[in-house]
């Protein structure tokens, strides 16, 4: 029971903090920095400096958030069990936050990494729908129900990684070669880029939602 509710509060931790830092502070940070001419000499010495306590507060939230979510989500589900592997994910997303907040700036780019990751990507998601149609054979009710749903949300999130790959992995016009997009006047292509991406992004964890959400009332029901 301990375990449980030490569980639940990190997890309201983590998420209160990722949906204060992550998107309400910045309805009201955004237009700050985006109206200023020179916002890192403006802003210098102030809480809205580059880097300073408000970058720091918001740049911090997702990493850490997830961290808190996903360990407190797993102690609060798994109470009634002794495991290690939820301290494992927590000592693990720790390592990870310390080496992406050592190194932020040295990452190049990189076409292998971007190639190898699609490759991986596809091989995957295959291997994911083959998986689902066997498990989905033995499903009835709101069970098949919520399987199709998980898989309209596959399409989504695969569709969200090729527009990520367009944007950033895109060799001719990418976003690392900023003069490409200039001179082929591609920035209107790549807005309408990031509203797809985010709008798939939203759409994929709405049917996974859905999925979980429908899953839980079948079991509950039965």
């Amino acid at each position: 029971m301990k375990a449980k509710k030490v569980g639940l509060v990190m997890f309201c931790v983590g998420a209160v903090y990722m949906f204060v830092a992550s998107w309400l502070i910045m309805w009201w940070v955004t237009p700050i920095w985006r109206n200023s001419p020179d916002p890192v000499k403006e802003f210098e010495g102030t809480i809205w400096a580059y880097q300073g306590l408000a970058f720091t507060f918001i740049g911090l939230s997702m990493p850490v958030g997830i961290v808190l979510t996903a360990v407190g989500i797993l102690l609060y589900a798994d109470s009634d069990r002794r495991r290690k592997w939820p301290f494992v994910v927590f000592v693990g997303g720790i390592v990870a936050i310390a080496l992406s907040c050592m190194f932020p700036q040295t990452l190049g780019y990189y076409p292998t990494v971007f190639g190898i990751s699609g490759g991986l990507i596809f091989v995957f998601f295959f291997a994911a729908l083959w998986f689902w149609a066997k498990n989905r054979r033995a499903l009835d009710g709101p069970a098949r129900t919520a399987a199709g749903l998980q898989l309209v949300s596959y399409v989504f999130f695969l569709a969200s990684a090729m527009i990520m790959c367009a944007l950033l992995g895109n060799p001719y016009s990418g976003l690392y070669f900023p003069e490409k997009v200039l001179k082929f006047q591609a920035l209107p292509v790549y807005y309408s880029m990031g509203t797809k991406l985010v709008t798939y992004f939203a759409l994929g964890w709405l049917f996974n939602f859905l999925s979980q959400y429908i899953r839980y009332k079948g079991q509950r029901s039965s």
